[in-house]
């Protein structure tokens, strides 16, 4: 009779706990889903009654479909995005998301939501990022409008503080690997024309021309446009120190200017007597050192 009576109870109980909350067991509840069996009322009772420890509902139920992507975020953004060390502003940044960057959510969605991306993990403020079914969007989005075929290749994911450090010394480095480069192909051309006149206020490479018409002609070989005077290439270009000087910067003295060679020589119309030739870029006070590629 106990026993009956104490089946009758366990059946009123879970009636009651399946009809009174049945919107409290959500796929997102469930750790496991792996071994759960589709089973209705009549399983749950009977392993209560073969088993002794206590059975929870949810593990009985099957979990909702989820979306492959629902656990994404991408970042809503114009420009970047901080991924922040804790969920305040007043944290260090350790990363960045740039526009539809991805990321992987790790923690519940607040004011702040805890991620994953790349080799960051840390906190974004939530009212900048794509989540739950316009993040779904975007990620099917991404992956059709990607060739390779591999669905991860679709997203791209944020940089670390130190990749951001590092890529841009990489750049900085290609960019003057790259000038050095173009400045070589100015400094050849100029030196094809030593040992030509030099012509007061002439221009021409080869019957004759100064110092500024000398420089400004062999620029304007490769499309760059200087003022004519030496007063006026003073203000040319970029600035940088004469430690920093690379084959291509001009160099101005006072009422003088040459085309930097590198190995501390200048190409340049020295005068009416030696012509187009090299001189010792120190060969007087330098003004200034000019930068224009």
């Amino acid at each position: 009779m106990d026993s009956i009576l104490k089946k009758g109870v366990l059946l009123v109980s879970m009636t009651g706990i399946m009809t009174a909350f049945p919107m409290l067991v959500h796929a997102a509840d469930i750790d496991d889903t792996q071994n759960i069996p589709a089973a209705g009322s009549t399983q749950i009772l009977e392993d209560c009654y073969t088993s002794d420890k206590t059975i929870s509902v949810k593990d009985h139920l099957v979990p909702e479909q989820k979306g492959e992507y629902s656990d994404m975020a991408f970042a809503n953004v114009q420009s970047f995005l901080y991924i922040r060390s804790e969920p305040t502003t007043d944290s260090e940044w350790v990363g960045k998301l740039y526009p539809d960057y991805a990321a992987k959510i790790t923690g519940p969605v607040g004011e702040w939501t805890k991620v994953e991306s790349g080799n960051v993990t840390g906190y974004v403020y939530s009212r900048y990022i794509t989540v739950g079914n316009e993040a779904q969007k975007k990620a099917e989005e991404l992956v059709q409008n990607n060739d390779t075929g591999n669905a991860e290749d679709a997203f791209t994911y944020a940089e670390s503080r130190e990749e951001e450090a590092a890529r841009l010394q990489k750049e900085q480095e290609e960019q003057k690997a790259q000038a050095a480069g173009n400045g070589q192909a100015i400094v050849d051309y100029a030196c094809q024309f030593i040992g030509n006149p030099y012509v007061w206020g002439g221009t021409s490479l080869t019957n004759g021309a100064d110092c500024s018409g000398f420089v400004q002609s062999v620029f304007a070989h490769f499309g760059i446009a200087l003022p004519r005077t030496t007063w006026d290439m003073e203000n040319a270009g970029t600035a940088v120190s004469y430690d920093q000087a690379v084959a291509g910067d001009i160099i101005l003295y006072n009422g003088h200017v040459g085309i930097y060679m590198g190995n501390g020589q200048i190409v340049n119309a020295i005068n009416s007597a030696k012509g187009i030739g090299i001189l010792p870029a120190t060969y007087t006070n330098i003004v200034t050192v000019r930068r224009l590629i």
